[in-house]
């Protein structure tokens, strides 16, 4: 599986508001992929807070509980987890379905650039997760589960 966003078209949005009719004309104009998308919409989220992280900083560490989430907006980071080893940038989500499962890390992320991120703060997280479409969260229950290879269903997603 293949996930990756393309910057130069992301940078191409300038600042529309990720949900105006002007931005969904410019989605197919300039072809953005749906990773394009949801990392425009993410990073475009004025509710969230940012964080920089130098290289050798752990923006989290495998068995540590998740407060924050993290989606990168630049730079590189080193992923841990069973014993192998990832690489990720731009679109990396980090942290978010621990956060949602109310589990411990299973990874390590750890800064090999500098790295700039958007900060997911779980309580908002799970706040905006318990309000949203039944049907959206069981896709999400799913999707967390399927990420963190759970075969119960965490008390905090039912």
């Amino acid at each position: 599986m293949n996930f990756s966003v393309d910057l130069a078209k992301v940078e191409a949005m300038g600042s529309l508001p990720p949900y105006s009719p002007d931005a969904m004309a410019a989605y197919v104009k300039l072809g953005l992929s749906s990773e394009d998308r949801l990392y425009y919409q993410l990073v475009s989220e004025l509710s969230l807070g940012s964080a920089a992280f130098k290289p050798g900083t752990h923006l989290c560490m495998q068995g540590q509980p998740a407060h924050d989430a993290y989606v990168v907006r630049q730079g590189e980071l080193d992923v841990q987890i069973d014993g192998a080893s990832y690489r990720v940038g731009p679109g990396a989500v980090i942290g978010l379905a621990a956060g949602l499962a109310d589990v411990p890390h299973n990874m390590t992320a750890t800064a090999v650039t500098v790295v700039t991120a958007s900060v997911i703060p779980v309580f908002k997280a799970l706040k905006a997760f318990t309000g949203c479409h039944p049907g959206l969260r069981g896709i999400n229950r799913g999707t967390v589960m399927r990420v963190l290879n759970l075969s119960a269903v965490p008390e905090s997603l039912k």
